[in-house]
């Protein structure tokens, strides 16, 4: 039976391949190791980076609602002051012209948001 035979001694210079086989794989190793030390490094930076990007977006974000917030409370000042039906129409339009540029500042938002988004998921991934 095959079972019971048995192999031949490893040699001296089977011992070496081994020894070869063994370093090579450990620099390898290290060398696999540097470079992830590498990636990973700068996908912190990148990560850092993103997030700066987006606490000033954010802060650009609120300063705009905040102007848009402050145009619509003197628009509607100008709206009750006014008697003018001309001058009225106009400023009501101005109040929609000004509530859409709300609504389309916060669809950016939200969009820009997802790509961020987006794109820190796929530097992640890598």
């Amino acid at each position: 039976m095959a079972i019971f035979t048995r192999n031949t001694k490893a040699t001296v210079a089977d011992l070496g391949e081994v020894r070869a086989e063994i370093q090579l794989l450990r620099s390898e190793l290290t060398k696999r190791g540097n470079e992830l030390s590498l990636v990973t490094a700068a996908i912190n930076t990148l990560e850092q980076r993103l997030s700066v990007f987006d606490q000033r977006v954010s802060a650009l974000s609120s300063e705009m609602s905040n102007q848009l917030h402050e145009l619509g409370n003197e628009i509607q000042a100008l709206l009750d002051k006014q008697e003018d039906p001309a001058s009225r129409a106009a400023l009501e339009q101005l109040r929609i012209n000004q509530t859409r540029i709300a609504n389309e500042q916060a669809r950016y938002e939200i969009a820009f948001r997802q790509d961020l988004a987006t794109l820190a998921e796929i530097i992640r991934n890598r």
